[in-house]
């Protein structure tokens, strides 16, 4: 009982493979063709290779950020389709050579083989499994209709073809069975001969061949469909996932002296893991839901970056990049661009590198970079800006703070304290921040320090007026120009002194001392001040007072969680200071944005949207806290501003400053 028996029934078997393989083989060759004309990456890609090999085996194959509680429901159905597609897949090298040799068997999975049996009736099980899931996903598109999904027909034909590969399994499983030539202990199969019993084996024979046709030309156009749809993850999931960066708070590097372009203005200028990353999405909208630009009205959507990139790149540019590529000469591309037509400026211009999006990707699909690029683009090469950015970035240039504020008044804060200035024998430099010396409000915070470095009798030091801005908000915002330049300032500063450690009490500045500034040379130790204190505490330097009376929400800096991955630290300082520790519904790797990050704090928001600094606010209300904690000079602005704007009597505190009202 075998369709390929006949020389007709080979012949069309060799056809259909023939060309089926070969089409694959060329829609394959065309998008690795185009990776292979995207700019480089650095060399992070291929460290770490035992801890790569690990992420694999836990989220390619375990499928754990599938299985993310936030989407646990829609997890779960799609692991066990995963699962069942990896459980039957030696089945379908089974069924593909027994069409070439009869009875043919991977070593060890025949019917006398060592995993025979056990291999079949597993296989079974998750076949069965996959088909539950099919019908629940169809269910799931087609009436619950959730927000976050793009409902499509390719996503229908698929789920369809995997359906269809199940049950014609199934049915050429049974009319084997029925007709006696069933050889390996099947349960499905012995279900399945149930209702061909007393049929004529020459009618077996025709529910066979057809399942058997069917079942071969459904593998074989959905391969080939793979590589022209969002299911193309399938193939470039597992590369996705081994190749995620670990350096994490890190953006792109640029060698402004060598670049050909400042940034990204057509996706030929983006990186090939930038275009693997495109490839990969699976349209789930789980980045989507979790961002706050998209979630308070903006006109941001990562997963429409993601599309519409995919979309420009299928339709439009592979054709062109193609022909270029073979023709070695320049040619003029008469299309959409990718900045400005295919991706708003808008839409760009509404992220907050929050980070939240990335954290959610079950793919390890990075979008700041991306979209920071453009940005580079449209600030160094265009001029293209908010007109307060234009302001900052003027204030940053001639007087290294945002607000340009005269670089002289940088230590008036420290007037008439007991505040060292760093010199040759100083351990600990505590870098202040623009904040921390300029804005009123978060003077507090650095004077709430002083006394905590003070009374634990820590030796430390400040630069005073030789300190100035990381260039975190030009970096975010696309002027890497402006950013180096500050970078290397501040670099030549740090450099001429013999410290041991940095600790500031901005996330930004922290993440940029310590994950960006290797970039340009400057490799330092650095701590946020709530780790730095928990420090103290725990070796004993500094004691408090057993009870604050405080019920305390603590607000997530998503550059200390989600891009530096402290979330501890704060929660057991206000644990020590003897609050009570109410959470957010949305906290740790999930807590929502205060919408200051990547620059946002210097510019307006867009126009008829919710801010998201009220949206988070709300959230701290409804916990019923006496206090909002935060660990971050932006996100103290914001949550203070929003208070103010909903006339909400709910204090702002930062941690540093419950610690110090504690002290004895």
């Amino acid at each position: 009982m075998r369709p390929t028996d006949s020389p007709a029934g080979m012949i069309i078997y060799l056809l259909i493979l023939l060309v089926s393989l070969s089409a694959f083989a060329y829609f394959i060759y065309k998008r690795f063709k185009i990776l292979k004309l995207a700019k480089s990456e650095p060399s992070v890609r291929w460290d770490n290779v035992g801890k790569r090999i690990i992420a694999v085996l836990k989220f390619f194959l375990g499928q754990g950020r599938i299985l993310d509680k936030r989407f646990r429901g829609a997890g779960i159905m799609h692991a066990f389709i995963f699962w069942g597609f990896v459980a039957v897949s030696v089945n379908t090298i089974h069924l593909i050579g027994n069409g070439l040799v009869a009875g043919f068997h991977l070593p060890f999975f025949g019917p006398e083989g060592l995993l025979g049996d056990a291999y079949t009736v597993f296989r079974d099980i998750f076949e069965v499994i996959v088909l539950i899931m099919v019908v629940i996903a169809l269910f799931r598109r087609l009436v619950l209709k959730p927000k976050r999904v793009t409902l499509s027909g390719e996503a229908i034909l698929v789920l369809v073809l995997i359906g269809i590969l199940m049950l014609t399994d199934f049915l050429t499983g049974g009319a084997k069975t029925a007709a006696g030539l069933q050889a390996e202990l099947s349960p499905m199969s012995d279900l399945f001969a149930k209702f061909f019993s007393g049929m004529a084996v020459e009618n077996l024979e025709i529910v066979y061949d057809i399942s058997w046709w069917l079942h071969i030309v459904s593998l074989l156009f959905f391969l080939n469909l793979l590589p022209n749809s969002k299911h193309f993850h399938v193939i470039t999931s597992l590369p996705n996932v081994f190749l995620q960066r670990f350096n994490f708070g890190t953006l792109r590097h640029i060698e402004l002296e060598e670049a050909e372009n400042f940034g990204v203005s057509q996706i030929e200028h983006t990186t090939w893991k930038d275009l693997l990353d495109v490839y990969t999405c699976t349209e789930c909208g789980r980045c989507q839901s979790v961002c706050p630009a998209y979630n308070t009205g903006k006109l941001l959507n990562p997963k429409e970056i993601n599309i519409n990139m995919r979309h420009h790149l299928y339709e439009e540019k592979t054709p062109f990049l193609l022909q270029l590529a073979a023709n070695k000469e320049s040619q003029e591309f008469k299309g959409n661009n990718l900045v400005g037509d295919v991706i708003k400026n808008e839409v760009l211009w509404g992220c907050t590198t929050c980070k939240a999006c990335e954290d959610a990707c079950p793919l390890f699909i990075e979008f700041i970079d991306r979209i920071v690029d453009m940005r580079r683009y449209l600030v160094l090469e265009e001029g293209s800006m908010a007109p307060e950015l234009a302001t900052t970035y003027k204030n940053l240039e001639n007087q290294g703070n945002p607000w340009g504020i005269a670089a002289s008044s940088r230590e008036d804060w420290a007037e008439g304290l007991n505040v060292p200035r760093i010199n040759e024998n100083t351990e600990i430099l505590y870098w202040i921040g623009c904040s921390g010396s300029f804005d009123d409000r978060n003077v507090k915070v650095t004077k709430s320090m002083i006394k905590i470095l003070n009374a634990a009798g820590v030796n430390y030091g400040i630069l005073g007026k030789k300190e100035s801005c990381t260039g975190d908000p030009a970096r975010r915002s696309g002027n890497e120009y402006l950013y180096q330049m500050l970078a290397m300032n501040n670099i030549e500063t740090l450099n001429s002194f013999n410290f041991k450690m940095i600790i500031t009490q901005c996330p930004h500045c922290m993440n940029t001392l310590k994950n960006e500034y290797p970039q340009l040379g400057g490799n330092y130790e650095v701590m946020h001040h709530s780790q730095f204190i928990n420090q103290l505490i725990n070796e004993g330097k500094i004691k408090q007072k057993e009870k604050n009376g405080h019920s305390v929400t603590f607000h997530d800096p998503c550059y200390l969680g989600r891009h530096n991955n402290e979330y501890d630290a704060p929660r057991n300082l206000l644990a020590a200071s003897g609050a009570n520790l109410v959470e957010m519904s949305r906290s740790k790797n999930n807590s929502f944005c205060c919408g200051a990050g990547g620059a946002q704090m210097w510019k307006e928001e867009e126009k008829g949207t919710e801010a998201v600094r009220r949206e988070r606010f709300k959230e701290a209300q409804q916990t019923g806290g006496s206090v909002v904690g935060t660990g971050c000079p932006f996100c103290m602005t914001m949550m203070t501003d929003a208070g103010n704007e909903l006339d909400s009597k709910l204090e702002v505190k930062d941690i540093a400053e419950i610690v110090a009202e504690q002290l004895i």
